[in-house]
């Protein structure tokens, strides 16, 4: 009897077991028809929603399921913190799965317009190989520039002088909805300081980009998303809606205007920002040391005014479910113009003590013109099948214009003529591109595709001598040149999804023709070189709110202009800088291990990281024959980088949100050239809280701190700074009024930054104070319908951002000068 009732009991729960039924769905938010991550969805029994039988959490996609075993009739409810009800009816018979079909999840206005709750938007999206951060979800944003913002982005770090790293390394490509932006790579720090964050939809860190991307970028890609890049075509109805944004501070003022449009199957987006940023004085103290005895003492003080401008215009056609055509225009103009005055004195064994001032004047102005157009076509009987065809034109013309004067007794072998010079540079890129996308059965799907990319950079850069009361060319100075950069790329990547386990492997090969000619130069230089740059990555995910991910990249950094440009700046009677036409593609080797975990209360995002670069451009310094001292570049670093980056977000309440983004790693640098090498940690950490006060008041604080980072010949000290900000919206949330500060933890309200070069044959120690204190009110009103904007094809060029130079360029209000 025993046997037969083991026996049964077996067959019946083997039968429950093929019962099962898997009931799935998706969330997506009703205006920017995102997916509506981790949100918990519950399950009832019709006719009993006191006990739910059931839970599920949504993916970073929007996307839940469950697997029942129970019959009849149950219901689906969604009842998000500030978000509408979403509830459904559906039963359960013989059948295996049931797609319970999209909901759009749309804000209470009554509730939130009466304060008995707070939506809680998740700031993070985090999958193995990438990072989305909700700028727009984050109340900061208010009166933050883009820079603030990515003090918080996990797998970003901001030093206190304001050197961007990305996964790392400072080397990254930044991309603008998705292309490529060349301004912004080459001098992303400056950009970004200037740019309002409140222009910014969010930002997407690629750690491990595909093959589909271009290998450049060792860090991985920096992708800002524009408030632009909502939804359209005939899925949306038609209205218009719109952002207008003012903004002052003890630093500087600006505005903005965002608008989208809507009528049938044709959308049209606009975004125009424009800043005016005053920096004050920065001062500066160097003093420098040759092993022969010679002292260098410089002081300095520089002025900073710098505008930006950025519009951006977009468009798109759904001609029909099928086949959808977008264009896209955008316009940025940059400007620095710096006043500065100096005073030097050096000491000369047996010949005593020279000394002589300066005054230092440039203004220079960049305009980058970006157009774009996409193709886009769907099969309707394989939905995830896709060809994209895209085109984009860029080009950035730029002026540089400098004069300096010098004071002083004349000394033998140091010349102290007045000078100026008149630089214009230029820019032009262009690149096609084509990818196809098609799943291979249920589990797989394969990617490849071709591009082809031709860049033009030119400079004409003039140096004069004052004589007299009249400036006189200098033609041993001056420089013309032209480089071009041809890159023929080809790509096909392998992906699939089985069950709990995920993977991914492709490989890329580019091929790059470079060709160099310049005044300076008896006949052009030519070079070719190709890359095989593979990828491989494997996701394992024991839950639907749990993920771990292995990765392998291989990524290169062409040098670009800045680093090859020949032309030798001589603005410094005691100095010279140049760059290096002999300069080779950096190389860098990736392994990451990353663990994700995310939930009502708790995100987390933990990953370890190794990086091994063999042939690494780093900036070199050494005095010559003439006792000057010259600075160029090489391929003359060998390093290794170790790092550990935590990211974790607590909601312990409706109200309440604590953020730590962090990092700590070790670094080793060696050069055979030199034969010098350095090693330290590092550290970086933002601890964040905001919180909804009485009477809908929401407060922000973060204290944001840096440790020592090290480089080849030296180190530079850590910062310390802390913002504190105070946001309420009325009229519906339409108008809001937020009010924000930033200061350095220090008496003066000043940025202080210390260095410390050991070069060869010579000592520099350097101390630099930076006017950070300010503080910022902003006003925005929101009008029309929201959810309008311009679509966009799934994909679209992926295009690379070549390596500059990060002198005084990449130190908070500098610019770079190309």
């Amino acid at each position: 009897m025993k046997k037969i009732l083991i026996l049964l009991a077996t067959m019946l729960s083997g039968a429950a077991a093929l019962a099962q039924t898997t009931v799935r769905g998706t969330i997506l938010d009703a205006a920017t028809r995102e997916g509506e991550p981790y949100a918990i969805v519950e399950f009832f029994k019709a006719g009993d929603e006191e006990k739910p039988i059931a839970f599920a959490t949504t993916d970073t996609e929007g996307k839940f399921s469950n697997t029942f075993t129970v019959k009849g009739d149950c219901v689906m409810l969604f009842n998000n913190l500030g978000r509408k009800q979403i509830r459904r009816e559906f039963t359960i018979a013989d059948q295996p799965e049931i797609d319970l079909g999209t909901f759009l999840a749309e804000d209470d206005a009554e509730l939130l317009k009466g304060g008995t709750v707070t939506a809680q938007r998740p700031l993070v999206k985090m999958e193995v190989d990438k990072m989305t951060y909700d700028v727009a979800a984050d109340v900061d944003a208010k009166t933050s520039t883009v820079l603030d913002m990515l003090r918080k982005v996990p797998m970003v770090s901001v030093d206190g002088q304001d050197r961007i790293t990305v996964n790392g390394s400072s080397s990254f490509q930044v991309y603008v909805d998705g292309k490529p932006n060349q301004m912004m790579s080459q001098n992303a720090s400056t950009v970004f300081k200037m740019m309002p964050a409140s222009a910014v939809k969010n930002i997407e860190v690629v750690t491990n980009p595909g093959v589909r991307y271009d290998a450049e970028g060792v860090g991985g890609v920096l992708n800002i998303t524009t408030n632009r890049a909502a939804t359209g075509g005939a899925s949306v109805a038609d209205g218009v809606y719109g952002t207008l944004t003012g903004m002052a501070s003890t630093r500087g003022y600006g505005g903005g205007l965002f608008g989208g449009f809507q009528k049938g199957k044709f959308a049209l987006s606009l975004n125009l920002n424009a800043m005016e940023n005053i920096l004050g004085e920065t001062q500066m103290d160097m003093t420098r040391v040759q092993d022969g005895g010679m002292t260098t003492a410089v002081r300095s003080a520089t002025d900073l005014r710098s505008p930006i401008r950025i519009g951006n215009l977009s468009a798109s056609y759904e001609i029909d479910t099928l086949n959808l055509v977008s264009v896209t225009a955008g316009l940025m103009g940059l400007g620095a113009t710096t006043d500065g005055t100096s005073a030097t004195e050096m000491t000369l064994p047996g010949l005593g003590t020279f000394g002589y001032e300066g005054t230092t004047y440039s203004r220079m102005r960049s305009n980058t013109v970006n157009l774009s157009a996409d193709y886009q076509h769907l099969w309707a009987d394989v939905p995830a099948r896709s060809f994209i065809l895209s085109y984009q034109y860029e080009g950035a013309p730029t002026t540089n214009d400098t004069r300096n004067t010098f004071g002083g007794a004349a000394f033998p072998g140091f010349d102290l003529t007045d000078r100026r010079t008149d630089a214009r540079q230029n820019s032009v890129s262009h690149t096609a591109q084509a990818d196809f996308t098609t799943p291979l059965g249920d589990l797989l799907t394969v990617s490849t595709g071709a591009k082809f990319l031709h860049r033009h950079n030119s400079s004409a850069q003039t140096d004069y001598l004052r004589r007299g009361d009249a400036y006189v060319e200098n033609p041993a100075s001056s420089l013309d040149y032209d480089f071009y950069n041809r890159i023929g790329a080809a790509y096909s990547e392998l992906s699939g999804n089985f069950g709990t386990v995920g993977a991914k492997a492709g490989v890329c090969y580019e091929h790059t023709w470079q060709s160099y000619r310049s005044t300076a130069m008896a006949a052009p230089f030519h070079i070719d070189y190709g890359n095989l740059v593979p990828m491989a990555s494997l996701q394992y995910s024991p839950a639907p709110t749990r993920n771990i991910g292995l990765s392998y990249n291989l990524r290169i950094s062409r040098p670009g202009i800045s680093y090859l440009n020949p032309y030798v700046n001589t603005s410094d009677p005691t100095a010279r800088s140049y760059g290096n036409t002999d300069l080779d593609a950096e190389r860098s080797h990736t392994v990451s291990l990353v663990f994700n975990t995310f939930g009502p209360k708790l995100t987390l995002n933990a990953t370890l990281r190794h990086s091994f670069t063999p042939n690494g451009i780093s900036a070199y310094s050494f005095y010559d024959a003439d006792n000057l001292l010259n600075t160029t570049y090489g391929n003359i670093v060998r390093s290794r980088d170790t790092g550990l980056n935590i990211f974790a977000m607590l909601t312990p309440g409706q109200k309440t949100r604590i953020i730590l983004n962090g990092g700590a790693g070790y670094t080793d640098l060696r050069s055979a050239t030199l034969r010098q090498s350095n090693a330290g940690w590092n550290y970086n950490a933002m601890l964040g809280v905001q919180q909804t006060l009485p009477a809908d008041f929401r407060l922000s604080a973060n204290l944001i701190a840096a440790g020592r980072s090290v480089n080849l010949q030296g180190w530079s000290s850590g910062i310390s700074l802390a913002t504190l900000g105070l946001t309420r919206t009325f009229l519906d949330d339409r108008l809001s009024v937020s009010l924000n500060g930033i200061s350095p933890l220090a008496k003066s309200g000043r940025l202080a930054m210390e260095s410390h070069t050991r070069g060869n044959g010579f000592t520099t120690d350097m101390s630099t104070r930076i006017p950070l204190a300010q503080a910022t009110l902003n006003v925005s009103w929101t009008f029309g319908r929201q959810g309008t904007g311009a679509k966009r094809a799934r994909r679209t060029i992926e295009n690379e951002s070549q390596l500059n130079a990060t002198s005084t360029a990449e130190t908070m209000g500098s610019v770079l000068t190309m």
